[in-house]
């Protein structure tokens, strides 16, 4: 991985972050937001895969496990 693949895996993490959080926001607002509504749930799994990923770039990096830009 480059660090320009690694930029643009980040953006899009954080692309589905600020949707995430928009869900999450109206699902808020409707009283929805509570582990026993299935949608609620969903997104919250979704939302901790994206940190999983998150933190594997990050570890990667900090470990230079980048390959040099071509």
């Amino acid at each position: 991985m480059t660090l320009d693949e690694y930029n643009k895996a980040v953006k899009q993490i954080m692309a589905e972050q600020q949707s995430i959080a928009q869900t999450t926001a109206q699902i808020a607002m409707s009283g929805k937001a509570n582990p026993g509504t299935a949608q609620f749930t969903e997104i919250m799994t979704k939302q901790w895969g994206l940190v999983q990923q998150m933190a594997k770039l990050n570890t990667d990096l900090m470990m230079g496990i980048m390959a040099p830009k071509k």
